[in-house]
């Protein structure tokens, strides 16, 4: 009897091995068929990333646009400029205009008031030609800057400007006018300062106004230094986007309508109308890329 047992106990232990054997070799295959579905489709990911994202030129002093007739100037450009880009100078020489400062830097100083340069408030900003309209197209604006100087107003440090045919979107079929996005620098409380965004959100066309969506982004120093990253272009399906990065702050745009080119500037664009009227802004290591 006692022996019986004993085999019986001895046959359920080798099921029992045998079937735990089982179930780890086929746990172990199935976590190798699982890391290999993972490999492959990060592979996948990577070569789609790879073909979605076309190598970036840099554009160069030969390829900066000429400023066209409806810019008259009241300040000029110097000699051997440190940032890139063409200039747009409107504002009053004797107090503003663009100048090098030490270390690399560029300085672009805007005094306001109630004048305007052709319909247009005080600027000094430098821009880069137009990319046009396709799948998968942009530029890449890079650089730092830093704030000297804000008025009592809002004043623009980059934005982008859509022109042409409205293709799809808000208000297809009309005439783009104005800006899609522009990144403002305004006076906050405890001497700080305040970005914002601001996104057209129903376009401003040859025919009508428009309006856009303001949200704060992002709370800086005077006198800090900021990398920064400001895309524009095309998604793979052709919509218009923006993506601006400044520090370890990001935000990224999908735009309310898409028009047939658009193209980027940075610098110092407007400031208040009375009291503080002044306001400086500075860039250094600028460079516009694109595909």
């Amino acid at each position: 009897m006692t022996t019986s047992k004993s085999i019986r106990s001895y046959y359920q232990l080798n099921l029992f091995l045998i079937i735990l054997l089982f179930v780890v070799c086929t746990k172990d295959k199935e976590e190798e068929n699982n890391s290999s579905t993972l490999q492959d489709a990060n592979e996948k990911n990577t070569n789609l990333i790879t073909e979605n994202s076309p190598p970036l030129e840099c554009d160069t002093s030969s390829d900066y646009p000429s400023l066209g007739t409806g810019s008259p100037q009241s300040c000029d450009e110097i000699q051997n400029p440190q940032n890139k880009g063409t200039l747009d100078c409107r504002t009053d020489p004797s107090l503003g205009g663009y100048t090098n400062e030490s270390n690399g830097w560029g300085s672009y100083k805007i005094i306001g008031g109630t004048i305007r340069y052709n319909e247009t408030k005080t600027r000094v900003e430098r821009f880069f030609k137009t990319i046009t309209h396709g799948n998968n197209k942009k530029t890449v604006l890079t650089g730092k800057f830093k704030i000297s100087d804000l008025s009592d107003g809002n004043t623009c440090i980059i934005q982008s400007h859509a022109g042409g045919e409205i293709l799809q979107g808000e208000e297809t079929g009309s005439t783009n006018r104005s800006a899609q996005f522009l990144l403002y620098a305004s006076k906050a409380n405890n001497n700080a300062i305040r970005l914002e965004t601001h996104v057209t959100e129903n376009p401003y066309t040859t025919d009508t106004g428009g309006s856009r969506n303001v949200e704060e982004f992002k709370f800086i120093e005077y006198g800090q230094v900021y990398d920064f990253v400001y895309e524009t272009g095309y998604t793979t399906k052709g919509i218009a986007f923006s993506k601006i990065i400044v520090g370890n702050t990001e935000r990224y745009i999908s735009h309310s309508h898409t028009t047939e080119r658009v193209y980027t500037r940075y610098g110092a664009y407007g400031t208040s109308d009375s009291n503080d009227i002044t306001a400086q802004i500075e860039f250094k290591d600028v460079n516009l890329c694109r595909n």
